[in-house]
């Protein structure tokens, strides 16, 4: 998305990206929570390298490869 000049700032929600796939690692289970912290971490790097117009998603998990859009879903 940042790869080309723009007359303008271009980003997104990061939100949404960040919480993801920590959330599904984690489930709502104490045991998963240092993996799910693992996968935050993972997914803010992802997203600095996003914003910067670097990233290339080498090394991302199949699950984080995953699309977020749910049909019907009121954004």
């Amino acid at each position: 998305m940042n790869q080309a000049p723009n007359p303008w700032h271009v980003s997104f929600s990061n939100a949404r990206a960040l919480q993801n796939t920590c959330l599904k690692t984690w489930g709502g289970r104490s045991e998963n929570a240092k993996a799910a912290q693992d996968t935050l971490l993972v997914r803010a790097k992802a997203n600095s390298l996003a914003q910067l117009g670097k990233y290339t998603g080498e090394g991302e998990s199949e699950e984080s490869k995953e699309g977020m859009f749910v049909k019907g879903y009121d954004y």
